[in-house]
């Protein structure tokens, strides 16, 4: 049972799967935090059943701004070490919550990225069913989306100098000290990936990966699903990065966070 870390589901009316979640995830970890996003279905009734903490927004504030949320609670609230990330709709396992958290525990890393294209997943064979290394798109991923992601690690690899096979994965573990940097404005509302960890890296914190499986979406939702969608999202993503990566001024960010605190 993990219980050096906060588990952090945002979430947007996804009663009718978050119950399933919460039940898996509190096998695994002590402490998970359901931040409703401003929900009218029954979210918070149905993670508190399931025996979730949970935090309600009045409004909806799109990922990013109910990540932020959780960010805050936990610093405010709690004294764990460690923060996780955790989707709604059970795509991911809370079987792997202990190899994302053993960088930041070994010191290794302050941020640490669950992948979908590294090839094995705590000692098992991954299908290879990702986008790294010409492969095909993942079960249940669009076109666009799985584009998008290549294109992104790509990018995120060159910037970095060093490999990053998934740099979208919502399955995330960080130290406080990256919570706290989170906290600023330069975090984005609504689709928070690459370019945080170009954000990290330029304020001269250590990302890495480690290999995990993902599962398809409970609820068959997507925020990048449509046409219009995932066209902004490249789009939005890829000035984003640049901007961050040309920034002069992130290690004084960081300073600045951590005097904040």
């Amino acid at each position: 049972m993990i219980e050096d870390a906060l588990v952090i589901v945002p979430a947007y009316n996804e009663a009718a799967v978050i119950g399933e979640t919460i039940r898996e995830a509190r096998r695994s970890a002590a402490a998970v935090l359901v931040v409703d996003d401003g929900s009218d279905d029954g979210t918070a009734e149905a993670a508190r059943a399931a025996g979730a903490d949970c935090l309600r927004l009045a409004t909806n504030l799109h990922y990013g701004g109910a990540l932020q949320a959780g960010f805050r609670y936990g610093l405010k609230h709690t004294e764990f070490p460690y923060l996780v990330t955790f989707d709604a709709d059970g795509q991911h396992d809370p079987l792997y919550l202990e190899a994302m958290l053993e960088p930041l525990r070994s010191g290794r890393a302050d941020y640490v990225l669950g992948s979908r294209f590294l090839e094995r997943a705590a000692g098992r064979r991954q299908p290879r069913d990702g986008v790294g290394e010409g492969a095909p798109p993942a079960r249940g991923m669009s076109l666009s989306r799985a584009l998008g992601i290549r294109l992104f690690a790509r990018l995120t690899s060159l910037l970095l100098g060093k490999r990053i096979t998934d740099p979208t994965s919502g399955l995330t573990a960080m130290s406080r000290e990256v919570a706290r940097v989170f906290l600023l404005e330069l975090f984005p509302q609504d689709f928070p990936d690459a370019d945080v960890i170009i954000m990290l890296d330029r304020m001269g914190l250590r990302v890495a990966e480690v290999p995990v499986a993902m599962r398809p979406s409970r609820s068959g939702k997507s925020m990048h699903g449509g046409i219009l969608r995932p066209l902004y999202y490249i789009a939005k993503m890829s000035v984003s990065m640049i901007h961050l990566a040309t920034r002069r001024d992130l290690k004084a960010r960081r300073k600045e966070a951590e005097l904040a605190a």
